[in-house]
Parts: C-alpha cells; structure tokens; sequence
C-alpha cells in the first residue's frame, strides 16, 4: 500500500466533505460508512449503506462470537453492524487518524469498547490473528500489490475461516479509458484488480471461492447527463479554489464520478467474493504470525 497518499486522502475526505457536499459529494460519518450504498428491498429499492451489511450476513453460516478482522474499516459502521448481529471480538485497520477517531468515538458510544477496537496500521502488516472472517470492503483497491496484500491476510485466517472482498473490479473493455484513469488517481487506486486476477490469487492461496456475487445492478449511479454536468461543476470548484486540500478532495471527487461511469456503461463491475481457507490448512502459518 501507498501508506502516507492513502492516509492523507482519507484524512483530506473526512476533514472537507462538509464543503465537498455543495458539489453532489461528501456524507458517511452518519451512517459510520464509507462503501456504496445498494438497493435495499427493506427501504423500498432506495440505496442504503447497510444493504451490504445485510449481504454479508447472508453470504455467510451464522457465527457464534466470531473473531473479526476489518481490513481498511473506515468509519466502524460494518464491524458495529456485525457485532450487533453475532457478537464477538473485531479489530479494524486503517491508514486515517481522521477515521480512527470517528470510529473509536462511535464504538464507546455504543458501548463496544471492550469488544471493538481500531488501530491505526496497514492491512499489510494485520495483528497475529487468528481471525475467523476477514472483511476487505473497498479497500484492497488502494494496494499496490493485491498479492501481498491477500497473502499477509489469508496468513492470519484461521482454519475454516472466510475472507470477503467486496471491490470495484474493472473488465478487460476498462483498459486504457479517460474514466478507469480519472478514478484510479482521484481514488489513489494502486493494481485494481479483475475478478479474474482475485479469484486466481485465492487459489494460488489455496484459498476456495465459496460465494461469486456481482451487485452492479444494485448500484444506483446517476445518469449520464448528471454525471457530466458535476465533472463540470467539480472543475470549476477545483480552479476557483486555489487550496491543496480542497482540490485534493475535489480530485477524488472526480474519480467518484468516474466510477459512476465506468459503472453505468458495464465497464466496472461491483462484486462480492468470499473465499474460504479449509479446516485442517494454515495452522502453522498462522501461528507464525502470533
């Protein structure tokens, strides 16, 4: 991962999205999450941020106190809405102090302190483990080596145990496009891999895809007109505001509706992979990172 650029966009977003939302952007500390909302059957087909805490409920067997790890955990939101479902112990990465202290404040208030923590670290380097689910939501797209990065985490997965990844995932057609250009560096988005590229990193990890769930069409991104008249408006904020930060956040703006485009012509897709390390494997490496 690309620690101090990841770390000072995430911090940028959380200090200037108040402003940012004049533009079209900006939201999350509400709802503790930064990830897409998706169509929820439960608030009549309208994206909610909590429909994926729903899908990842279901993707998975019911679990009795688990041992959780957030790699890339934002705001806390889905290690909440998990240890509110099943219990447990959890411990979310990320890069952002900004981010850190949100959730930490938001864990207290719901009194899961002694349950949830946070620490400031790269999932790269994740604490020893083991951990009975591993949760990567729109994160591992800022690494600069997705195979070091799933390596370092599949080493602290406990026989039996499942990884989520749940990422944008470019198609092959993405290639080479103004749009995947715009979102990869207004997103500091390192490798972004295919789902073709996760799915043969999980099997050189001897790792089984158990769940393959695209939600594309339960992303509502705008129209196309919408899209081109905030890249316009977005600019124009860019150059008429002539601070680092506000411009940095203004560029990730940028690349967020980039991503709504690439999304709208089926050249991003949105996807859900669990994979699953067997029983009997990986005691001892896990060990090893104890």
């Amino acid at each position: 991962m690309a620690h101090s650029g990841v770390a000072t966009y995430y911090d940028r977003l959380s200090r200037w999205n108040a402003v940012a939302r004049v533009v079209g952007y900006g939201g999350g500390s509400d709802t503790l999450t930064v990830h897409r909302g998706l169509a929820d059957p439960k608030a009549d087909g309208r994206a909610t941020p909590t429909r994926l805490h729903d899908l990842l409920a279901e993707q998975l067997a019911p679990v009795n106190a688990p041992r959780v790890l957030d790699a890339g955990c934002g705001l806390g939101g889905t290690m909440l809405a998990l240890a509110e479902r099943w219990g447990g112990r959890y411990t979310g990465l990320t890069l952002s102090e900004a981010q850190a202290g949100v959730a930490q404040t938001a864990i207290a208030k719901a009194g899961r302190s002694s349950g949830v923590q946070v620490l400031v670290r790269s999932y790269d380097t994740p604490p020893g483990g083991p951990f009975d689910l591993i949760v990567a939501v729109e994160s591992l797209v800022h690494s600069l080596d997705p195979m070091r990065s799933l390596s370092a985490l599949a080493a602290v997965l406990a026989p039996g145990g499942r990884m989520v990844v749940v990422d944008d995932m470019p198609v092959a057609a993405a290639a080479g496009t103004r749009e995947l250009d715009r979102f990869k560096r207004g997103w500091h988005c390192g490798a972004l891999w295919s789902r073709e590229q996760y799915q043969a990193a999980f099997a050189s990890l001897a790792l089984t895809v158990v769940a393959d769930r695209d939600l594309s069409a339960d992303c509502r991104p705008r129209s196309l007109a919408q899209i081109r008249r905030l890249t316009w408006a977005n600019r124009a904020a860019a150059t008429l505001v002539p601070h680092a930060g506000f411009r940095g956040v203004m560029a990730s703006h940028l690349g967020g509706l980039a991503l709504e485009q690439l999304l709208r012509t089926g050249l991003m897709r949105y996807r859900l992979l669990v994979a699953q390390r067997p029983a009997a494997a990986a005691r001892e490496t896990s060990q090893r990172h104890e």
